[in-house]
């Protein structure tokens, strides 16, 4: 689908038009500039204790940044071991993966509006993205991700009952021969939307689990959102 293709749209990059050593650096540099400019209105934003938390966080980040850039197999780079940290490659798709985490931290903080809704383009930073369109107590969803260097992919399209904070979606009675009922939950705590999910497996690859905390990144335009509200209603997720 069009997300899922924008998610592996860095690796494509990379693997098709190679970067100078000279434009994989400026291009990393300008997408950290960026990250930290947004680290540091997240630090202005959030109460201490949440930012201490963030800090904790944004290790894990870090490292997960760095599994995936340096990794041959996740930016088409020609090597029998670990990329270096100047290594044009991994300058390239450590650029990518910043530009996601700098959309992300900007949408921690983004303030709502006071009749704003769950409708949107949600992140989590680690190549999990979920379009909602909420509507009458119901979270219509396409939830997609890639995961890890060797990219398990992952989607799944349904409508979540959805209580204030609280959703929850079963695909129960949708396919007669599948014998595990599929759940996600969906819990909205400040401006951060949990993931959990139980029995995902027949809908990804082997590690390409859809939990996480997302928080919302992107509008939908109205015809998007007609077709997101179609995806859910059909389990049929839209063509590229």
């Amino acid at each position: 689908t069009l997300l899922l293709f924008a998610a592996l749209s860095g690796v494509v990059h990379a693997q098709e038009k190679k970067l100078t050593a000279k434009q994989a650096k400026a291009f990393y540099e300008k997408a950290d500039k960026a990250l930290n400019e947004a680290w540091a209105a997240a630090k202005a934003a959030l109460p201490e204790s949440e930012f201490n938390e963030l800090k904790e966080r944004q290790k894990g980040w870090v490292e997960y940044r760095d599994y995936l850039a340096r990794s041959p197999m996740y930016t088409g780079a020609e090597a029998d071991g670990e990329l270096s940290l100047d290594a044009p490659e991994y300058l390239e798709a450590a650029a990518y993966l910043a530009e996601d985490r700098t959309k992300w931290l900007k949408g921690l903080v983004r303030e709502w509006g006071t009749d704003e809704t769950l409708t949107g383009i949600w992140s989590d930073s680690h190549g999990g993205t979920i379009q909602i369109v909420e509507q009458d107590g119901r979270l219509h969803f396409i939830v997609e991700c890639v995961r890890g260097p060797t990219s398990h992919v992952g989607d799944l399209a349904g409508t979540a009952t959805w209580n204030q904070r609280i959703g929850w979606f079963s695909d129960k009675g949708l396919d007669p021969a599948k014998l595990d009922e599929t759940n996600l939950s969906f819990i909205l705590r400040d401006r951060k939307l949990e993931i959990i999910g139980a029995n995902t497996g027949e809908y990804h690859g082997a590690r390409a689990y859809f939990d996480g905390e997302y928080v919302k990144t992107g509008a939908l335009n109205a015809k998007q959102q007609a077709q997101v509200v179609k995806s859910a209603k059909t389990s049929e997720l839209p063509e590229e």
